[in-house]
């Protein structure tokens, strides 16, 4: 099946090309390690915290995380002001969450 522009990527190998995965450290390498300790150092001056989390994923999967660890079980309130706050209902109602969601 052709695509929209047969001459861009004709054998379909981009999927696997190095333009991404040069870029890619290992998580368990010195530099990416360097990188993060950098980044809870940063974090934690910022904000004047004794410890951080960086939470490694789509925002969805932090917007999960944060709701397993403080919503499990408890009354929650959804304030409707973007596209967002949907999202939050959608993340309490599959993981059956919170005790009562309030919108």
């Amino acid at each position: 099946m052709p695509g929209l522009l047969p001459n861009v990527d004709p054998d379909g190998l981009l999927e696997y090309s190095v333009v991404y995965t040069d870029r890619a450290v290992n998580h368990m390498s010195q530099s990416f390690q360097a990188v993060m300790n950098d980044i809870s150092t940063t974090l934690k001056s910022v904000y004047g915290a004794e410890a951080v989390v960086v939470v490694p994923g789509s925002g969805t999967f932090g917007m999960e995380a944060v709701a397993r660890q403080f919503a499990t079980g408890r009354n929650v309130l959804v304030i409707r002001n973007g596209w967002f706050s949907y999202r939050w209902s959608q993340i309490f109602e599959m993981g059956d969450i919170p005790a009562h969601e309030t919108v």
